[in-house]
């Protein structure tokens, strides 16, 4: 592939998108502390309201979470989206949380990361995928549960999505050069496009040992002279810290040492406006390309299966 000419002379880009499933300010602020203190910035996604599930983690209506997550928007982090809470939120709630999201950080999301089970996330479950694995997937599960783009539902926001939500994301794979998988994104596709915008993917980081193992140096040294990109998924609330707030070695010392290299580290959405404002078109994606790239996803899920257990 064509090296990407990346602004200020750096030869690589790397954000990450952190889920807030299980994140408190105690857990996580210290990671947080730590990515300022290397120069990267990269984004949260949060909740508006509090958990009606067995997720747990704070939320915007948390004084205190709120002024955490106030100070990371000062200090050049980005806050998404990642549903308006966790569990089962109707379409009124849906609205009126954005609305609340908004009336506290300033802005509307522009970024939507679906959630766990949410009855709410759109174009999610099998309609995630295209044919054939689409077909398998209802086969294996059964009709999806998922209904945020089906109008006569009461979990429905597709409209609300369309028109303020820039990017969602797709498909995670286990390498670190994203751009390496997709190199079409971000894309849009014909099937999803009454309620949607791009879809992108991102290189998976879910779990410590995972991400740890996502940002070795071997692997960034692929990254950096393949001249790509990498959107790292993760959830920085999953042990990445200890009960006394301290940051994990290994991830503290991979950090460090990636954050030496001559890596463009910003936000995902500003990583992405690049990379669509740069993009020969934006066309949709093609149903043969859905289906390698769902393939491929399908191939990563059995290694990672083999690697780490999940």
């Amino acid at each position: 592939m064509k090296k990407i000419k990346w602004p200020e002379g750096k030869t690589f880009a790397f954000t990450i998108i952190d889920d807030t499933d299980h994140s408190f300010v105690q857990n996580i602020k210290p990671i947080y502390n730590l990515l300022h203190d290397c120069g990267m910035r990269t984004t949260k996604t949060v909740w508006v309201n509090p958990s009606r599930d067995d997720y747990t983690g704070g939320c915007l209506l948390d004084d205190d979470y709120l002024n955490f997550v106030k100070d990371l928007i000062a200090k050049g982090f980005e806050i998404q989206s990642h549903s308006v809470g966790s569990g089962k939120f109707t379409r009124e709630e849906i609205i009126s949380g954005y609305e609340k999201f908004k009336e506290l950080l300033g802005y509307y999301p522009k970024i939507h990361i679906n959630h766990g089970r949410n009855p709410d996330n759109i174009y999610w479950g099998e309609h995630r995928f295209a044919p054939p694995l689409s077909w398998f997937i209802r086969l294996l599960k059964g009709p999806s549960i998922f209904s945020g783009e089906e109008k006569e539902s009461s979990y429905f926001w597709g409209d609300w999505c369309k028109k303020h939500v820039k990017y969602i994301r797709g498909i995670v794979f286990n390498g670190i050069c994203t751009n390496s998988y997709d190199k079409k994104m971000p894309y849009r596709v014909k099937s999803k496009d009454k309620y949607s915008n791009y879809w992108f993917s991102s290189s998976d980081g879910h779990t410590l040992n995972e991400f740890t193992h996502l940002i070795s140096e071997k692997n960034i040294e692929k990254l950096e002279r393949e001249g790509g990109f990498c959107i790292a998924y993760t959830h920085f609330g999953l042990d990445f810290t200890d009960e006394n707030g301290k940051v994990n070695t290994e991830f503290e010392g991979a950090v460090k040492k990636l954050s030496q290299r001559n890596g463009w580290f910003v936000p995902a959405s500003t990583l992405l406006d690049f990379i669509l404002e740069n993009k020969r078109s934006n066309d949709f994606a093609s149903p043969a390309f859905l289906a390698k790239l769902n393939l491929l996803w399908l191939r990563d899920r059995i290694i990672k299966k083999i690697r780490f257990g999940i």
